[in-house]
C-alpha cells in the first residue's frame, strides 16, 4: 500500500472512531445582495451586473459563498447565467439564488418566473446541471408567506428540482419567531437547511448581541437535522431605531463563526455588507454621527410601539478604579436625548448610579433637545472606600406603549477615578459592561464610522480568512 493511501485509510479510520476529534467543515461564510450594476450601459441600453468588479470585491472579503438576488429585471436571470456563474466558478464561490416573496410585491418581484416557486425550483436546477456552483436557492421573508408555502406547495417545489439535481439546495429564510412547533415539524423535514437572521429577536434591533448565543443554541437544539445559517444585517433595518454599527457586524459575525466551529451553525451569511465603493451603504453621512465629540457616544434606547414595564432598565457599567490617595471625587459627563418639555414626564429617567444607588437623575423630558452637562460630586460617598462602580442607565419609571427616546451620553470626565475611553471611542471597551433588564430597553457604545463599507469589509474579510 502506498503512503498516500495509508494516510488516507488511517485518517478515515481515526474520524470515525468514537472518542476521537476531528475537524470540522469550515462552513459557509459569505454575503448576500448588494448588486454592483456597470458603471455604463452597453449596447442593449442596460446597466448589466457587474461582474468583474463583485468578483474582485467578493474575493478580497474572503467568501466562499454569495446570495445572488433576482433583484427585478430580467437582465438579472441572463447574467447570472451567462457571466456570474461562469467568473464566481473561476474564483472558487458557490452562489445561491434569492427569490423574492409574494408579501415583498410591492418593492420587490423576482423576474423571470415570479411568483411561480415551482418553475423556479425546476430552472434553478437546470441552471445548476450546467453550473455547478450554484449549490442552493433561497425565498426571501420566507416564514411570513406559509399561507403560499403550505407542505404539500413545498414538496412540489422540491420535487420539482430534485428530479433534477438531487443536491441542489433550498435554505429559505425564516425569522426567529417563527420558529413554532407546528412550522418545525412541517417544515423542516421538507427543507435543505434556513436562513435565520438576526435582530434580537422579538425586540427588532441591531444594537443588541447577548441573545444571539440563546437564539443559536436554541434553534441547534431544536432542529437538530437542519442546517442553520446565520444571517447579521450589515445594512440598515427597517423600523430599527439605529444603524448596524462596524462593531457591531463584527461582534455578530465573530460570535456566530464560534457557533459554527462548534457545529451550532452550518455558516454565516452577511445582509447586504457593502462590499465595493459602488455599493448601497459604502459611506455613512456625517449626520448619522450623533455624538457630542468624536464619533462615540453611550445610546440608551425604547423604540416606537414598543411596550415596556416599570422597573425595566438598561444600563452601562465600565470598569473604574480609584485614584490611589485622592481627596475628591466626582464625576461629569453630557447627555441629550431626543424628547424635550412638551413630552409626557414620568416614564423614562436617565440615571447615574454609584455601587448601586442613584446619585443622579433625570426626566427625558426636562431638557430641550440638546447636550447637557451634568457635574455630581461623589467624595462624601467614597472617601475610604476601596472600589467604586459608575453605572449610566435608562430606567422605566412607569410603561410605556409606544414613546420613542433615544439618550445620549458623552465626553465623561472623572476627579479620582481611572475610567477607559470617557470619551466612547471603541465600542469594545464598553461592551462587556452593559446590561439590561426586561428585555425592550437596550443600550450600546454607538460609534459612527464614516468611511462603514471599507472599514467593515476590512474586518469581515479578516474573521472569514481565519474561519
Amino acid at each position: 500500500m502506498s503512503r498516500p493511501v495509508l494516510i488516507a485509510v488511517v485518517a478515515l479510520v481515526l474520524s470515525i472512531l468514537p472518542g476521537v476529534s476531528h475537524a470540522a467543515s469550515p462552513g459557509v461564510v459569505g454575503t448576500a445582495a448588494n448588486l454592483v450594476r456597470e458603471v455604463e450601459p452597453r449596447a442593449d441600453g442596460v446597466r448589466h451586473v457587474d461582474t468583474k468588479a463583485m468578483i474582485t470585491a467578493l474575493k478580497a472579503l474572503n467568501v466562499n459563498t454569495y446570495v445572488y438576488p433576482m433583484a427585478g429585471d430580467f437582465h438579472h436571470w441572463s447574467d447570472l447565467r451567462d457571466e456570474f456563474l461562469p467568473a464566481a466558478a473561476a474564483a472558487g464561490i458557490d452562489v445561491w439564488v434569492l427569490v423574492a416573496a409574494p408579501s415583498q410585491a410591492i418593492c420587490c418581484i423576482s423576474r423571470p418566473y415570479k411568483h411561480d416557486y415551482v418553475t423556479w425550483a425546476r430552472e434553478l436546477a437546470t441552471l445548476s446541471k450546467s453550473h455547478p456552483n450554484l449549490i442552493g436557492w433561497t425565498v426571501d421573508d420566507y416564514s411570513y408567506d406559509l399561507e403560499t408555502f403550505t407542505p404539500a406547495y413545498v414538496t412540489q417545489m422540491q420535487a420539482a428540482s430534485k428530479a433534477i439535481n438531487p443536491s441542489l439546495k433550498f435554505i429559505p429564510v425564516v425569522y426567529y419567531r417563527h420558529f413554532t412547533d407546528a412550522f418545525i415539524a412541517e417544515q423542516a423535514p421538507l427543507l435543505d437547511g434556513v436562513i435565520f437572521p438576526f435582530w434580537d429577536d422579538p425586540h427588532r434591533d441591531t444594537s443588541w448581541t447577548w441573545s444571539l448565543s440563546y437564539q443559536v443554541k436554541q434553534l441547534a437544539k431544536r432542529l437538530p437535522d437542519t442546517d442553520v445559517y446565520l444571517m447579521p444585517y450589515a445594512y440598515p433595518l427597517s423600523h430599527a431605531a439605529q444603524k448596524p454599527t462596524v462593531a457591531y457586524v463584527e461582534a455578530i459575525t465573530k460570535k456566530a463563526l464560534e457557533h459554527v466551529r462548534a457545529g451550532d451553525l452550518a455558516g454565516v451569511v452577511q445582509y447586504k455588507l457593502p462590499y465595493t465603493s459602488r455599493s448601497d451603504g459604502w459611506t455613512r453621512p456625517a449626520t448619522d454621527n450623533l455624538a457630542r465629540t468624536g464619533n462615540g457616544r453611550l445610546s440608551f434606547v425604547v423604540q416606537a410601539n414598543t411596550a415596556t414595564s416599570a422597573g425595566m432598565w438598561c444600563g452601562a457599567t465600565p470598569t473604574v478604579r480609584l485614584t490611589p490617595r485622592a481627596t475628591k471625587y466626582a464625576v461629569s459627563f453630557w447627555h441629550r436625548d431626543n424628547r424635550g418639555s412638551t413630552s409626557p414626564a414620568g416614564y423614562h429617567v436617565k440615571q447615574l448610579l454609584l455601587n448601586g444607588r442613584v446619585v443622579w437623575q433625570q426626566d427625558v423630558a426636562a431638557d430641550q433637545d440638546a447636550w447637557q452637562k451634568a457635574t455630581i460630586d461623589l467624595t462624601a460617598k467614597l472617601t475610604g472606600a476601596t472600589s467604586a462602580t459608575l453605572q449610566w442607565r435608562l430606567y422605566e419609571r412607569k410603561g410605556v406603549g409606544n414613546y420613542f427616546v433615544d439618550v445620549g451620553v458623552d465626553d465623561i470626565v472623572t476627579t479620582g477615578l481611572q475610567l477607559g475611553d470617557p470619551g466612547v471611542e471603541n465600542a469594545v471597551t464598553w461592551s462587556s459592561g452593559l446590561t439590561r433588564q426586561g428585555g425592550p430597553v437596550y443600550c450600546s457604545a454607538q460609534v459612527y464610522h464614516q468611511n462603514y463599507g471599507a472599514d467593515l469589509s476590512a474586518r469581515v474579510a479578516n474573521l472569514y480568512a481565519a474561519g
